[in-house]
C-alpha cells in the first residue's frame, strides 16, 4: 500500500488517481478560459510588451487598459468597403 508522504494516508486507487487529475486538467483549461473571455490574457501580455519594450512609460492601470482597449476597438470605422 502506496502513502501519500504529505499526509500519511493511504493514497486513492490509480483509477481514482487518474479522474482527479483529469479534473484538475479541466478546471485549468476553464480557469485559462475564462481569463481569456474577460480579457485577463490580453491585460498580462500588455504588461510583459510594455515592460520590454518601453521600461521607462507608466503603465496604466487594469480599469485604464480596458477603456483604451475598447475605444481602439470600436472607435474605427468598421465596414469593408
Amino acid at each position: 500500500m502506496k502513502l501519500n508522504l504529505l499526509r500519511g494516508k493511504p493514497l486513492p486507487p490509480a483509477s481514482l488517481q487518474f479522474e482527479i487529475g483529469r479534473l484538475r486538467a479541466l478546471w485549468s483549461a476553464l480557469r485559462s478560459w475564462l481569463a481569456w473571455l474577460n480579457g485577463d490574457t490580453a491585460y498580462l501580455a500588455y504588461l510583459a510588451h510594455q515592460r520590454n519594450h518601453h521600461p521607462d512609460l507608466p503603465v496604466p492601470c487594469r480599469a485604464e487598459f480596458y477603456r483604451l482597449e475598447v475605444a481602439r476597438r470600436w472607435n474605427s470605422i468598421r465596414r469593408c468597403c
